[in-house]
């Protein structure tokens, strides 16, 4: 088994590509807002990172990925979601 960040209770960097992220861990819930960047760890499947485009009250949860494509995700689908920010420093 790989060891993820979903149980992270530190920041911490990701690589997507050729840019890094800085993901905060400690962000909670309510603080995150439509139009942040979060990495998004399913229960099931691949962690991804996104933009949220609806509040996380809504269910499901409607993100876009970095190119733009709409998807949705029930919250009951969501092991753990973080606030992402590109680490201007790489």
């Amino acid at each position: 088994m790989t060891k993820d960040g979903r149980d992270a209770r530190r920041p911490y960097r990701v690589r997507v590509g050729t840019t890094w992220y800085w993901v905060d861990p400690t962000v909670p819930a309510a603080d995150i807002e439509p139009g942040d960047t979060v990495i998004i760890y399913p229960v099931a499947g691949d962690p991804a990172l996104a933009l949220l485009q609806s509040p996380l009250a809504q269910d499901p949860v409607t993100f876009s990925s970095l190119e733009g494509d709409a998807f949705k995700i029930a919250r009951t689908e969501i092991a753990a979601l973080h606030l992402a920010a590109v680490d201007d420093q790489q």
